[in-house]
């Protein structure tokens, strides 16, 4: 058992040894910096797709409360003629706007904070990148 634990000590440091000599610093850093830049690319896509759609549900929601105004403004305009079915009619629609313009609101928060983490991991990840490149420039 003697022997076999030996050489398998010896090859392990063989291997060990031959490893520590193919690893260069510099080589590895400049392959992170790639992979962190390709993540960055990523990363500021996906900020950019959650920019839009953050802006797409403010639109809807706008357009929600808008709606939900111009319900109002016409059950008052009913009630002033006399008309009350209509009004109730009106009133009802305004709900229905006023839910909508609700549920967009609580999506428009949610996406709002994922677009803020999403900034701060962005930032982040472009500190990282340019303390990895100091790091290889102090390497060179």
């Amino acid at each position: 058992m003697g022997l076999f634990d030996r050489i398998s000590r010896v090859l392990r440091a063989n291997v060990n040894d031959m490893v520590s000599k193919a690893e260069d610093p510099e080589k590895i850093l400049e392959q992170a910096v790639i992979d962190m830049q390709e993540d960055l690319v990523q990363l500021r896509q996906a900020v950019a797709q959650a920019i839009a759609s953050q802006k797409r549900t403010q639109q809807q929601y706008n357009q929600a409360q808008t709606e939900s105004n111009n319900w109002q403004q016409r059950a008052q305009l009913a009630l002033q003629k006399g008309d009350e079915n209509l009004a109730r009619e009106a009133l009802m629609r305004k709900k229905t706007h006023t839910e909508t313009a609700t549920a967009l609101k609580t999506q428009l928060d949610t996406q709002t904070n994922q677009v803020d983490t999403l900034k701060r991991s962005l930032i982040a990840l472009e500190g990282k990148i340019s303390e990895a490149k100091t790091k290889k420039d102090m390497l060179k």
